[in-house]
């Protein structure tokens, strides 16, 4: 299950958060990809207002975790956020619009679904869903925000 929520920030929000999530990457070391973070970004004071904006579509669960990212366009490994409900993913900048890519495993085969990343837009889905970030050859930066839920 995956769901999009269009419209999160008005321009003047959006340009700020961009602003500051700009200024907060960094390389936090081998273990992380991309620049990012630290994952306690939802706790900042100039996240007010995207926190705001996005309470309704978390209700009833409150933030665990969250992280600001920019890639552009490296290779993130399979993953799952294990001990959260939903993750989110709001495209903050993305010209490009690379989504997020979700693995299912069927019975004699993988298939991989992609979600369209467009900015301003949030992207929920189940939190165990096996999920990456596609790779891209394309050097375009792409600043997201993620966040887990429980």
């Amino acid at each position: 299950m995956s769901k999009i929520f269009k419209n999160i920030l008005n321009k003047k929000q959006k340009n700020k958060l961009l602003k500051f999530i700009k200024k907060e990457v960094k390389n936090l070391g081998p273990k992380y990809p991309s620049l990012q973070t630290d994952p306690d970004i939802h706790l900042k004071n100039e996240m007010k207002d995207f926190n705001q904006q996005i309470k309704k579509y978390i209700a009833p669960y409150k933030i665990y975790k969250s992280w600001g990212v920019c890639s552009k366009g490296e290779a993130i490994a399979w993953h799952r956020h294990l001990g959260t409900k939903y993750s989110f993913v709001y495209y903050l900048h993305n010209p490009n619009e690379e989504g997020t890519m979700f693995r299912e495993v069927k019975k004699y085969y993988d298939c991989v679904h992609y979600s369209k990343g467009v900015e301003n837009t949030l992207l929920k889905f189940d939190s165990l869903r096996t999920h990456s970030t596609p790779n891209t050859y394309k050097k375009i930066k792409r600043y997201v925000i993620s966040f887990d839920v429980r």
